[in-house]
């Protein structure tokens, strides 16, 4: 199994640790948080220092891949600390959960992290670490752009586009060729049937601007 180790120490990276060791992809070896002392012990897994000891330790062969274990709420860093990581070409993880079904002709770029039960149709296009939560669908011709957070059963139809560092809750829904500008968050449930300007939170159903979102 390949060594991993995680940026972030919350549940997200207790949720990766799982997936990854449950399904034989992979062992995490420890964590990097700026935010925690080294040799900290968080969710069984030892805090291997910060963000930016990374590059040494990789060096060392401490371990062979990295993924990004932050979530919705730290979206801009999600992609500062992917970025970091490319810079010091470390490997990111990618990883596809077994029960999920992906196209041969879908295109799924380097750290994306697709959980359980998803399906991702024929040309539809996951940028760079792009997170898709369980069960989420994914239609022909759609596409995520870089660092955003899918949640469970997002859904989105063909040719609908959603911008970089976006977050969708849990049951949005995109109608076909709708497009969805950078940094926007959805409600729980919303369902989006027009073009989103970027930096918004948008509810309901149909969803509609409810305020602005800062960058």
């Amino acid at each position: 199994m390949v060594k991993i180790a995680l940026i972030g120490s919350r549940e997200m990276s207790q949720r990766l640790t799982y997936f990854f060791e449950s399904t034989g992809f992979g062992q995490v070896v420890g964590l990097f948080d700026d935010f925690e002392s080294e040799g900290t012990i968080k969710f069984d897994k030892p805090i291997l220092g910060k963000v930016a000891d990374i590059p040494a330790l990789y060096k060392k062969g401490a371990f062979e891949s990295v993924a990004i274990a932050v979530g919705y709420s730290h979206r801009r860093f999600r992609k500062e600390a992917f970025e970091f990581v490319k810079r010091h070409q470390i490997p990111p993880v990618t990883f596809v959960h077994p029960t999920s079904y992906v196209d041969e002709a879908a295109t799924i770029k380097a750290g994306c992290v697709i959980l359980a039960n998803c399906t991702i149709e024929m040309y539809t296009e996951l940028h760079e670490n792009v997170y898709l939560g369980a069960t989420s669908f994914i239609s022909e011709g759609a596409k995520i752009h870089a660092h955003s957070y899918c949640s469970a059963a997002t859904k989105l139809a063909g040719g609908a586009e959603v911008g970089e560092c976006c977050f969708l809750g849990i049951n949005t829904t995109v109608i076909d060729r709708i497009r969805i500008g950078m940094n926007v968050q959805t409600a729980a449930g919303a369902v989006v049937t027009k073009d989103t300007a970027s930096h918004v939170l948008i509810a309901g159903v149909p969803a509609v601007v409810k305020k602005e979102v800062p960058w």
